[in-house]
């Protein structure tokens, strides 16, 4: 097969029950995309065949909606007769499979970070109604560090749609107590604690319940509970081992009750190395910080993950200037700790706090040579500052430039009613 509709084809990725993945070359969007196109048969005259239907059609009825830096997006999809096909973005790296196995086990703060992200992102998919009901290290992509996007939300149940599909879905390793015994349905609720059993699988290197057969593990499952991660490897402190046996609670209401607290108590597990000064601060530690910060209440989820791309953190201690009057500089800052003074020769301007930006003149004034800093500021305390260069906001989507200009406005506003007030009362 050389071309897939408007897409050229560049090798075979893999196949299936009901079909093959093909790596292709989007003309238009420039880019690789990953095509999943369905057998006929399979979707037609198989056994199986209003499986992989509704499979399908579920999958295909997501294409744009699903728009989340770990979540795995679809571009297009076609669905006809004789020729089906789900356009989806490429993510070259494999799954996180291959760090299941016992040699190849990642560190336990990175494998927290992992769980971070796709709580996130699984928190994003609920609030469009889905739950993903097949989570599973296999349907989890990995392309470098600790970056994750999930995949495969063709099991998804959509609560606004009302658009589901047939019960027997999920890999039974993976499913709570409640689903394989057929007491509840899936939910937000099944999905942690299949979370919890992928998070289990990369710390120990195997999963939580090991039998001959498929009803063996169901049995233990239902009746018994798993020994913590730690039994299996050394290393694993009690608070992780604590997060992961809370997700696989068999008793629903003992598990974390949202992604919310379940987010909360990864973030929360970095706090022991916080004094760790030559630590660099985590994704999880940054993206919690930085949701606190007045400069980004307004900020939607992507755009929060996107400032966290195109930005640079660093810690500072008392006494460090950060940017000094009559110097060059295309970059601005967001004080995410701490607080700074900024002052023009001898005299005292402003004292700045968490969530104050400086230095935004450099992006507003636009022009193609770094303006001169009209002020200098110190750190007064140990800060924690995120650093951002102008040219990179301006390579950033529009909805997230849109956010800082508004913000810069807003700041820009307050300085001025400031300034007002100083001179009504020196008059």
């Amino acid at each position: 097969m050389q071309a897939i509709g408007k897409y050229q084809v560049i090798r075979e990725l893999g196949r299936g029950a009901s079909g093959k993945v093909y790596l292709a070359e989007d003309p238009f969007a420039k880019r690789q995309v990953a095509i999943k196109v369905a057998f006929p048969d399979a979707l037609k005259h198989s056994e199986d065949g209003a499986f992989y239907r509704s499979m399908f059609m579920n999958e295909a009825a997501l294409a744009g909606k699903l728009n989340h830096p770990h979540i795995v997006q679809i571009f297009d999809a076609v669905v006809e007769d004789q020729y089906s096909y789900i356009v989806m973005e490429f993510v070259e790296g494999g799954t996180l499979e291959k760090f299941c196995i016992a040699e190849q086990l990642l560190e336990p703060r990175e494998i927290a970070e992992i769980t971070f992200k796709c709580v996130r992102a699984l928190a994003f998919a609920q609030t469009l109604g889905l739950t993903h009901r097949d989570l599973k290290p296999g349907n989890i992509l990995h392309s470098d560090g600790t970056d994750i996007k999930i995949a495969d939300f063709g099991a998804s149940i959509n609560k606004i749609s009302d658009r589901t599909i047939i019960t027997n879905v999920g890999s039974p390793a993976y499913m709570s107590p409640e689903l394989v015994t057929g007491q509840a349905q899936a939910s937000h609720n099944s999905d942690i604690y299949a979370l919890g059993v992928v998070m289990y699988y990369l710390l120990a290197g195997r999963l939580p319940f090991a039998g001959a057969n498929t009803m063996s593990v169901i049995y233990q499952i239902v009746n018994t509970d798993p020994e913590p991660p730690s039994t299996h490897r050394q290393g694993i402190t009690p608070e992780i081992d604590k997060i992961v046996m809370k997700a696989m609670a068999r008793d629903p209401a003992a598990r974390f009750a949202t992604w919310e607290e379940f987010g909360a108590a990864l973030a929360e597990t970095w706090k022991h190395e916080a004094a760790n000064e030559k630590r660099d601060q985590s994704d999880t530690e940054r993206f919690s910080l930085a949701r606190t910060l007045p400069f980004f209440r307004e900020f939607p989820e992507n755009e929060l993950w996107e400032v966290l791309r195109i930005s640079k953190w660093a810690k500072f201690k008392p006494d460090t200037a950060l940017i000094k009057e009559g110097d060059h500089g295309d970059s601005f800052f967001i004080l995410a700790g701490g607080y700074v003074r900024v002052t023009r020769g001898k005299r005292t301007l402003n004292v700045l706090t968490a969530g104050d930006c400086f230095g935004e003149m450099s992006y507003l004034a636009q022009k193609k040579v770094a303006p001169h800093r009209s002020a200098t500021v110190t750190t007064t305390s140990d800060c924690i500052v995120i650093k951002i260069r102008a040219e990179d906001l301006r390579a950033a989507s529009l909805s997230c430039r849109r956010l800082f200009d508004e913000r810069f406005l807003n700041t820009l506003v307050d300085r001025l009613e400031n300034a007002n007030e100083q001179l009504s009362v020196m008059s």
